[in-house]
Parts: structure tokens; sequence; C-alpha cells
């Protein structure tokens, strides 16, 4: 997962995206899903969460993007205002609160990270690796890397 600009800046955009989105189409009902998230770090650092709608603006611009203090190994949290049928969840456990997913010099992340449908252990998530079909109250589970 590649963070250009802060984590602070993307999440202004991205509420100020969402905003927009659901004002200019109320027709169209929100879908509500559970994100479970497994293997946290608990009580280390900060848990980043970004969804996105679409492969054009997949690890650019998240239609909701969150963050949380890690608590236990388990969390869950309820993300609503989808209107898509599909979306792509990333998220890495930012361990030192820098608000960037650390990598080693081969460019392998450091920190925890994790995606939603089936991302490849060794390459960067994709829109095709990691989009998953939203289904009103449905759970999706993602495995944070150890």
């Amino acid at each position: 997962m590649k963070h250009r600009f802060p984590f602070v800046a993307a999440v202004t955009c991205a509420a100020a995206l969402s905003a927009l989105v659901m004002s200019t189409a109320p027709a169209q009902a929100a879908t509500c899903v559970t994100l479970e998230v497994r293997n946290v770090r608990a009580e280390q650092g900060m848990l980043m969460i970004a969804a996105y709608a679409e492969a054009g603006s997949f690890d650019k611009t998240p239609v909701v993007a969150t963050r949380t203090k890690a608590a236990g190994e388990t969390m869950t949290f309820p993300l609503c205002g989808f209107t898509g049928g599909t979306a792509a969840f990333t998220l890495y456990q930012d361990l030192n609160g820098n608000g960037q997913l650390d990598k080693n010099v081969l460019g392998i992340p450091s920190e925890p990270w994790g995606a939603s449908g089936t991302p490849m252990a060794m390459s960067a998530p994709t829109w095709d690796t990691t989009s998953v079909p939203l289904v009103e109250g449905a759970t999706i589970v993602v495995k944070l890397s150890k």
C-alpha cells in the first residue's frame, strides 16, 4: 500500500468526498457492512482503515477512511455509506505512530497489514485482488499479517 500524503489529509479528503457522494445520490440506499479485523497487536498503535469504491480510485481516494486505537486481537467496525455493490478494504497497524505503513529496504511492509478479498502475499494489493461484493449487513473479515 502506498501512502504518498499524510493519513490525516486522506481522512479529510475522504470525509468530504463521502459527504458529497451521499448528498448527491439520495435516491440510492446506502449499504452497511461490518468489518472484522483479526491478528491485531492489542494495545499497540493505531489501526488505519481505508475503503475504496472503484478501481480508478483504489489506493488513491478512499470513500471511507478511519483510524482507531488498536484494542483487542479481534476488532469489529460497522461501516456505512457505500452506494455501489463492490468495495475494497486496505488496513495496516501503525505501530510507531508515524501515519504511514513502514517498509524494509526491499519494500516489504514491516508493520502488520491486510486487505479484503484475496491479496497476494508477496505483492501490493490491487483492486482485482481486494474487491469484494457488498451485501447489507454482511461481515467482511480481514486478517492482518503477523
